[in-house]
């Protein structure tokens, strides 16, 4: 079961993050239930679920899937920007991905094609966690805790973001290779460099996000470990 729940788990983060753009969001959050970017991104998350599954008689829960996706998306959009609800979207979307993978595998014996092992979509999993959600996370975190973003930083953020997507991929290769003293000496050379930084709104808001971003790359590590 656990490798057709990490499969979908992959094809719920292409959909979700690679494949969708700031404008389609916008109108989703705009338009609501009118918006077509909706259901053109649900025909996307069936269309993955149904392919990572390598089965034909799986279109049934790749529907389901698609279909909870877009009623999750639309309930969504009546919501505001804030880390509560995208958490609880998220959360959502992982348990109907459980559900459906449960009672397909009580019917059915799933394996992953080709030789792949399980540890392999665990690995690719972690990146693309480490990657689009846990800025979008990060960020919304800051700011559900009123952690004030510099004003240097409010029209970069994609440069911070590369800079924060860099480390987490740093630290999550470090603990799946289960070298924890490059991670410390990683977590010392951030610090050293932002010494001598005068500025307590600045060092405030880059300590929040680097303590965040090394929990997510920590826990996505762990993960990738407990497949083995």
């Amino acid at each position: 079961m656990m490798e057709l729940v990490l499969s979908l788990v992959l094809a719920h983060l292409v959909a979700d993050f690679m494949l969708q753009t700031g404008k389609s969001c916008k109108d989703k959050k705009e338009r609501h239930w009118k918006s077509p970017h909706h259901y053109v991104h649900a025909l996307f998350v069936f269309g993955l679920s149904w392919l990572v599954s390598w089965d034909v008689c799986f279109w049934w829960g790749a529907l389901m899937i698609g279909v909870a996706h877009l009623g999750i998306d639309i309930w969504k959009s009546y919501r505001k920007d804030e880390v509560v609800w995208f958490g609880l979207d998220q959360v959502l979307h992982l348990l109907v991905i459980a559900g459906v993978a449960y009672a397909w595998s009580r019917c059915h014996d799933w394996s992953l094609p080709f030789g792949i092992e399980l540890r392999h979509v665990a690995v690719v999993v972690a990146l693309l966690v480490c990657w689009k959600p846990a800025n979008i996370f990060i960020k919304l975190m800051l700011k559900h805790y009123s952690v004030n973003m510099p004003k240097d930083k409010e029209s970069g953020f994609n440069a911070g973001a590369l800079i924060g997507t860099i480390e987490r991929w740093l630290i999550l290769i470090f603990v799946c290779m289960q070298r924890y003293e490059a991670l410390g000496l990683l977590i010392a050379a951030k610090s050293i460099i932002r010494f001598g930084d005068k500025e307590t709104a600045k060092t405030e808001y880059v300590l929040a996000g680097t303590l965040l971003s090394i929990l997510i790359a920590v826990l996505a590590g762990m993960m990738v470990i407990g497949c083995d």
